[in-house]
């Protein structure tokens, strides 16, 4: 349930505020309570699904339960239980089938070479380990056709801002105050009602920036306008600062003004002192005229050194008119200066006229509040009130054109009505109109059907599509949101809302078609912010400890050089199709003069736009080499073969060795006297002379290895900390052998189905805001195996995710 703090708002007047908005989150609680609950489904037990799983079950017993008792048991026992496996407790088929996960895991293994261990004696015959693959494959056959459970997600903070931007014209910054999200399946999709006093704030201050009044306002430099000046025209230049008005003068323009009203002419302006002793002492006179009518005069009493600002304020006709700015006095009479010294209280000195001199710098119209309602404005209020429409018609146009937008789908006739409610309790309280509309927004943009993401689709009437069978597919409004929030991380377009409208967003040419249409534009670059970063760590490099000390060169620029380099290669792959294994072994990157000196390409490589460089080194080029994975896979002094090895097992190839002993000690943690002149090799073997630590270090320690020769922000050495010879040599199960970082990549990339499959699993996960289980390892099978058969391309991969039965389905709530 939303809840909302009952903290006391200041101000009596302002109790009405706190009760509009409590009533909102009331309605919007009940709206979302029942369809945040997903249903469980079960399937039907049909006979052809008792037959299937009684073979199953059967097979367990006759093969597989041998096999574990006697390869593996031996090890991963109640007594032993290393990797925290036991597998002595599946003594029969039917405790064995409610753990596919651990059956997966364990052909997994098995397939790559590393159980059981090579060290040991015993080894199955290919035979035998093909018997245990294929009774794991038919563990997927028992899952019922079933998209899985449903998600009511809230918009990530990237969504959050995003969407606010495309339905709001607002800078998508104004979201950063919100706190970050929690992240849920390695990405940020997870659900924080706490949130919503937040949300209440931005939604205050981005109405506030929307519905501000605007104000036409033009500014001309005086040098710029056409004169008169002693009496003799002069044009004003492009470039023209001040004018100094000496004797008869005049500055001269047209001005349009939008919309009938007053408007505010602001000159800045100052005047020259002309003689010590004036017979007069008034000051100069600045007359503004409106096509010849004099609409305001000034007095011009400020110094050249500290101009003043004077006003006028006149009514305008909507239209063109003549503006011009009029010297009142260009001439001042003084004491002449012959006849000071023969000045006798009976005889006045002479008199004589001196020209006036006055400067401006410059000249300000203001128009009147609103004359220039924005593009946001204008659709945002699809009416107002007048002599033919009252105000509560006004208001329920609007709430019903803003509320379509926001929610991204058609609204119900009990949504306008709440929406009107709240319009009502402002409009009670003698609010302006576009004050109470304001408070009727507000409650749009704090609604969960504006926060979240929902597995529903609800129709005008308010019911939920779809009622007699227990899966139904998608509504098309949420089909559009799916789509567009995948790929674009904020609302659907016109064409997709067009589509959903017309009901054509389930035939697959169609959607197809979209998919394209969306990887296409450019805005499909939120799916490496929002999907890519955080797949590959990088989302984390702004605030990964390095040593300034050791590393002066990772300075901001040069980290943001690091996160663009893989999104512009993560673009590049998905726009132009290309085989997703280029994202391990390219022979291009992209990089800027900051990235180059990480990279010794300093010489070749100047500027901080970043731009594509081909790559002659073997051993760069793919993530695997990227200075910025490097970074945050390694310590903050320090490299870390173990975690370089990890990031790629679990990020690259889809397997996730379990957690390290809890009473083993941390590398650092160790005699770092006695390992002072070893190499980080050497440490880290004695580090896993641990019997606990053998077997997950003996396949992450070599691929962490081969990559040694980069040091903790991803620059070559051949030398370690220690000065010693860096040994980046190694092998991994099956006997593949590998000198150099390059001979590593080379095995690592030709591990495709395994990459594949990995990133189809982290893929669909994303797509579907959840965890896998069921029967989404039968789908992620047919997707892996549909790209893998169009040469692993990438757009193919996203292409079969958004068209793939769970993103098409949902259970009925």
């Amino acid at each position: 349930m939303l809840t909302f703090s009952s903290r006391v708002v200041p101000g009596g007047s302002w109790q009405w505020l706190y009760s509009a908005m409590l009533t909102v989150a009331l309605f919007c609680t009940a709206r979302t309570g029942a369809a945040g609950e997903a249903a469980t489904v079960s399937a039907p037990a049909t006979t052809t699904a008792a037959t299937a799983m009684a073979s199953v079950v059967q097979t367990f017993d006759a093969r597989v339960k041998p096999f574990l008792d006697t390869y593996c048991v031996g090890c991963h026992n109640a007594k032993t239980h290393k990797g925290d496996l036991d597998l002595s407790v599946y003594t029969s088929g039917s405790a064995a089938l409610p753990r596919a996960d651990i059956w997966k895991d364990c052909a997994k293994r098995m397939q790559a070479g590393e159980m059981p261990p090579e060290k040991e004696r015993k080894q199955p015959s290919a035979e035998e380990r093909a018997q245990i693959q294929a009774w794991v494959r038919s563990l997927k056959q028992l899952s019922p056709k079933d998209p899985g459970r449903g998600v009511m997600r809230r918009l990530s903070q990237v969504e959050y801002a995003n969407t606010l931007r495309d339905l709001l014209g607002v800078d998508p910054k104004v979201a950063d105050q919100l706190p970050h999200d929690v992240v849920g399946e390695g990405f940020n999709s997870s659900i924080s009602p706490l949130l919503m006093e937040k949300y209440l704030v931005v939604a205050d201050e981005v109405l506030d920036q929307v519905i501000k009044p605007n104000q036409l306002s033009m500014t001309w430099n005086a040098g710029q306008l056409d004169a008169i000046l002693g009496g003799k025209p002069d044009a004003g230049k492009p470039d023209g600062n001040e004018r100094r008005l000496t004797g008869p003068s005049e500055l001269t323009t047209t001005l349009s003004a939008p919309v009938n009203g007053t408007y505010t002419i602001r000159l800045r302006a100052a005047a020259e002192k002309v003689a010590e002793k004036s017979v007069s002492k008034e000051p100069a006179r600045l007359a503004v005229r409106i096509d010849g009518q004099v609409v305001g005069e000034v007095k011009v009493t400020a110094a050249p050194k500290t101009p003043g600002t004077y006003t006028v304020t006149c009514k305008l006709v909507a239209g063109k008119s003549h503006l011009s700015v009029l010297l009142v006095n260009p001439v001042v009479e003084v004491v002449a200066s012959t006849a000071k010294k023969t000045a006798t209280p009976a005889q006045p000195a002479a008199t004589e006229r001196l020209p006036r001199t006055v400067i401006v710098d410059t000249i300000e119209v203001v128009g009147p509040p609103g004359a220039l309602p924005s593009e946001i404005q204008r659709r945002l209020f699809v009416a107002m009130p007048g002599k033919d429409l009252s105000k509560l018609d006004a208001a329920k146009q609007i709430a019903e054109s803003f509320a379509r937008r926001a929610f991204r789908r058609p609204v119900t006739q009990n949504e306008i009505a709440t929406l009107m409610s709240v319009f009502k309790l402002a409009d009670d309280q003698d609010e302006v109109f576009t004050e109470s509309v304001k408070l009727m927004l507000k409650a749009v943009l704090v609604s969960p059907a504006f926060l979240f993401i929902t597995p529903d689709d609800v129709s005008v009437s308010g019911s939920t599509a779809g009622a007699k069978t227990d899966v139904v597919p998608l509504g098309q409004h949420q089909l559009a949101s799916r789509l567009s929030y995948l790929f674009w991380a904020t609302m659907p377009d016109d064409e997709l809302n067009a589509l959903a409208d017309a009901g054509k967003l389930h035939d697959h040419a169609v959607i197809t078609a979209q998919v394209q249409r969306l990887i296409a534009d450019p805005r499909s670059s939120a799916l490496f912010h929002s999907f890519g970063a955080p797949w590959l760590g990088v989302d984390k490099l702004d605030e990964h400890v390095v040593s300034e000390k050791k590393y002066p060169l990772l300075t901001k620029e040069l980290r943001q050089a690091m996160y663009d380099e893989p999104a512009m290669l993560f673009d590049l792959i998905l726009r132009e199709n290309r085989s997703l294994i280029e994202l391990i072994d390219a022979d291009f990157t992209f990089m800027n003069g900051s990235l180059a000196r990480i990279y010794g390409m300093e010489a070749t490589v100047k500027g901080a736009k970043m731009v594509r460089v081909p790559l002659s080194d073997a051993n760069r080029g793919g993530v695997l080499a990227m200075p910025g994975v490097l970074t945050v896979t390694s310590q903050a002094a320090r490299t870390s073969p173990p975690q370089r090895g990890f990031w790629v097992l679990k990020q690259i190839l889809g397997q996730a060795p379990p957690p390290p002993p809890m009473n083993v000690p941390a590398l650092e943690q160790q005699n770092t006297t006695a390992n002072s002149d070893l190499s980080q090799r050497q440490r880290m073997e004695r580090h896993r002379t641990d019997p606990a630590c053998v077997d997950c270090h003996r396949t992450l320690d070599p691929i962490g290895f081969g990559l040694e020769n980069f040091d903790a922000i991803g620059r070559w050495r051949d030398k370690d900390d220690a000065g010693v010879m860096v040994d980046s040599s190694g092998e991994l199960p099956g006997k593949l052998v590998f000198n150099s970082p390059r001979e590593l990549k080379r095995i690592i990339a030709n591990r495709k189905d395994e990459i594949c499959r990995a990133l189809v699993n982290k893929a669909l996960a994303y797509a579907l805001c959840r965890g896998l289980d069921g029967y989404d390892d039968v789908v992620a099978d047919e997707i892996a195996d549909a790209v893998a058969k169009d040469g692993y391309r990438f757009q193919t991969l996203w292409c079969k995710v958004a068209t793939s039965y769970p993103f098409l389905h949902r259970r009925v709530q």
